[in-house]
């Protein structure tokens, strides 16, 4: 039934969850089938600015490579525990992409003629004055209303 699948991930525990998801049952259900993982950094990073750091055009961009650099070490951290967890991951293309969430997750699905796009529920992160302990994933989430107007194909949210 489903050709190609795409999995957006960014390493959140709801986003974990659709990961298992999909490489637990969706991959065995449907051997045939290509995943995709993609993993959206928002496109608003690039325009982050301060006092500190904007005063030379050199320093500002060699932060933005800071970022960016700093930004795929954790993409790709995230990609190797899927591997570690899931051996069929070794099996699947990875996209690592700056934009809109909502825009890219449609555009991506579309270009890959995907038949469904699956990705976690909203957790609400613990307040970090009452925890000492970093939550994983990128911090921005999609909005319904911009996505589902857009979406090439239908939408599997995993609880």
């Amino acid at each position: 039934m489903f050709k190609n699948i795409l999995l957006c991930s960014h390493g959140s525990l709801g986003a974990q969850k659709a990961e298992e998801y999909v490489f637990t049952k969706l991959m065995p259900g449907f051997p045939g089938a290509t995943v995709s993982v993609l993993t959206i950094i928002d496109k608003d990073w690039a325009e982050m600015s301060t006092d500190d750091w904007l005063n030379t055009s050199t320093t500002r961009t060699q932060f933005k490579d800071y970022v960016d650099e700093q930004l795929g070490r954790e993409i790709a951290v995230d990609w190797q525990r899927m591997k570690e967890a899931y051996p069929l991951a070794e099996k699947v293309r990875y996209y690592k992409v700056v934009g809109g969430i909502e825009e890219t997750m449609a555009e991506l699905a579309e270009k890959l003629d995907c038949d469904l796009i699956v990705a976690g529920a909203y957790y609400k992160k613990p307040r970090r004055l009452f925890s000492t302990k970093m939550t994983p994933g990128l911090a921005d989430t999609l909005v319904n209303k911009v996505l589902h107007p857009i979406l090439p194909c239908p939408l599997l949210t995993v609880p």
